[in-house]
């Protein structure tokens, strides 16, 4: 299933830290960062696809569609782009 965000939606797969020993873990300091894997047409002048992005607690919508997990977050709540 293919998923289009509309207007000033982003949808973002949460963000993975690797350890020294190639462990993958989810990391709390994390919990409120993602990365961009769609735009609404009103945001790709602003942000890129693969852009990692930190966005306000509780302002996103978490779902899982085909065994992934999905996060949906307005624009107005990004706080920060991670360089």
């Amino acid at each position: 299933m293919k998923i289009k965000a509309l207007k000033d939606w982003i949808v973002l797969k949460k963000k993975k830290e690797k350890s020294k020993s190639r462990i993958i873990l989810n990391v709390k300091s994390s919990s409120q960062m993602g990365i961009v894997i769609c735009l609404g047409k009103k945001l790709k002048n602003k942000i890129d696809i693969n852009d990692c992005l930190i966005y306000k607690k509780y302002s996103d919508i978490r779902l899982k569609i085909d065994n992934k997990e999905y996060i949906f977050v307005k624009y107005k709540n990004i706080i920060a782009k991670v360089i």
